[in-house]
Formats: C-alpha cells, sequence, structure tokens
C-alpha cells in the first residue's frame, strides 16, 4: 500500500476542485469544501489525498450483484488504509437476467454514464465495480474514453448447483432441463428441484458465458488484479480482493498512471487468445 500518496506523482486532478486551506484560491474551491462538510467530511480526510471513485452497478433487481452494496465498503476500506479518499456513485445496472429485450442495447448508455461520470466530478481514480455479462465492457469503455487511473473489481461467480448428484451450470442447464420437461422425460417436480439449483448464490453465471469470459478478459487485460476474475462471490477472498483492489487504486491515481497506459495492443491480443483458450463466449468479439 502506499503509505504517504498525497506527496509523490503528478498534481492530483481533483485539487482543481477543493484547492487548499480555507478559500482554497477561488471562489468555487471555496463552495466545494464547504459543501463537503455539509457531507461530513473534514478538510484532513480529503485535503492532498486521491480522490477514488467507486462505481457501482449493485441493484435490487441484479441478482449477480446482489453483494456488490457490501463489497463497496471492503473496497473503501482499502481506499482509506492507503491513504485515499473513497466516493460511491450508483450506476446503470444492466441485468442480463431481467432486463428485455436485451442490455446490449444499453452498454453503451453505461459506458456514456461512467465517462462522464469520471469526466465531471473530482475523481483521481476509480474502482468499476461489474461482472453480469454488459457490465464489465461497459465500464471500462467509459473508463478508457475517460483515462483515468482505474481498475475493474469483478463481481465472481457463483456457487455451482446441484441436481440429484449432478453438477448444474447457470444458464446452460437452463435450457437442457427445459427441453427435459418439453419432451416429457423428466417433470413437474424434476423441474422445480432443477430450478432451486440452477443459481444459488451471489455472483456472475459460473460457467464459461460472457460475464466469466469479460472478466477474465479484464483480468489479463490487466485492469483487474491477478487471480481475482476466478474467485467466487462468495469466497472470503473476495472480500479481501476488494480491499486490496480499493488501495491499489489509490497507488495508480497518486502516480497518475491511466488505464489506456495497460491497454495495449499486445494486451488485446493476448485478451482475445485467453478467449480462445478459454472456449469464451462470442460476444467477446463484440466487446474487445
Amino acid at each position: 500500500m502506499t503509505s504517504n500518496p498525497e506527496t509523490t506523482g503528478p498534481a492530483l486532478r481533483s485539487a482543481g476542485w477543493f484547492g487548499e486551506g480555507v478559500t482554497g484560491g477561488h471562489m468555487r474551491a471555496f463552495s466545494h469544501r464547504s459543501r463537503l462538510a455539509q457531507l461530513g467530511y473534514e478538510a484532513s480526510e480529503y485535503e492532498g489525498k486521491p480522490v477514488i471513485a467507486i462505481l457501482n452497478t449493485w441493484s435490487d433487481i441484479n441478482p449477480c450483484h446482489m453483494h456488490l452494496r457490501e463489497r463497496a465498503e471492503q473496497v473503501k476500506r482499502g481506499v482509506w488504509q492507503a491513504g485515499g479518499f473513497p466516493l460511491e456513485f450508483p450506476v446503470s445496472t444492466l441485468s442480463e437476467t431481467f432486463q428485455k429485450p436485451t442490455p446490449m442495447l444499453y452498454r453503451n448508455l453505461l459506458a456514456m454514464e461512467t465517462e462522464e461520470l469520471l469526466r465531471s466530478y473530482p475523481v483521481d481514480g476509480a474502482v468499476l465495480m461489474g461482472g453480469c455479462d454488459k457490465t464489465t465492457p461497459a465500464l471500462l469503455m467509459g473508463a478508457a474514453s475517460a483515462d483515468v487511473p482505474a481498475l475493474f473489481l469483478p463481481a465472481g461467480p457463483m456457487l455451482r448447483g446441484d441436481y440429484r448428484g449432478e453438477p448444474l451450470g447457470s444458464g446452460t442447464d437452463l435450457w437442457k432441463y427445459w427441453d427435459e420437461h418439453r419432451a416429457g422425460r423428466i417433470g413437474d417436480c424434476e423441474l422445480a428441484e432443477v430450478g432451486c439449483g440452477l443459481a444459488r448464490s451471489p455472483g456472475h453465471c459460473m460457467t464459461m458465458g460472457t460475464a466469466s469470459t469479460m472478466t477474465s478478459v479484464a483480468e489479463v487485460l490487466g485492469v483487474c488484479l491477478p487471480g481475482f476474475a476466478s474467485i467466487p462471490a462468495v469466497d472470503s477472498a473476495h472480500h479481501r480482493m476488494a480491499a486490496r483492489t480499493g488501495a491499489r487504486a489509490v497507488e495508480l491515481a497518486a502516480q497518475g498512471r491511466r488505464i489506456t497506459e495497460f491497454l495495449t495492443r499486445e494486451a488485446f491480443e493476448d485478451a482475445a487468445a485467453t478467449v480462445i483458450a478459454l472456449g469464451g463466449s462470442t460476444n467477446a468479439l463484440i466487446h474487445l
């Protein structure tokens, strides 16, 4: 962790909003500082520290992200411990499960929202919280356009289910057993039993669909901490990695290392090779 980020690296972008001292040097800075006081913050909590935006796609209608409200608190812990100042922003939630006709229609909307939030607020760095299919590329597209220091925090896969000794894969076995039911090979009771095990914990699909594919892509692109994409959503390691992500975001912001520094041609070639090696979702081509 960075013990004293305010003394190293380039000037902080947020300093243009907050200034220094009581007056901050200009009327707007004075106004911004008074509004932070309205929010309950002391100047010592943010002055000279990297401001880290936590963009959270949690909502009550997105089961893949149902734990991200809690994870945001762990990201904040990491940010505070590393000497930063965290601010959480709610952004659009694109739920593959419920949104019709398809969240692909709204991917660019979230990308634009991400870009404009990061541009228009006093942000020095960002943690992007997503995982459900279209949220990962949308957040990364927006952050790349804004080009601030940013890290992606994947929601993590859910726990696999079980049906009479057979593993259940979210999505894939939905179609398999629905067809078995239509063909009359299993009855209503058996289908209900399958339904209880298809999705049994927080987290995105544990199969190699678009969610797992794109979080793996984020890791290979270098915008996610190594090993994070495969940690199950409910594993205690997920809590710890959330805090580490917050701490690392402070370091990147203090050093002024923008996200496009990592999004090189070689990184994209590695990502494409990873999709092929994993047998990943064909949607990866569209998103990349």
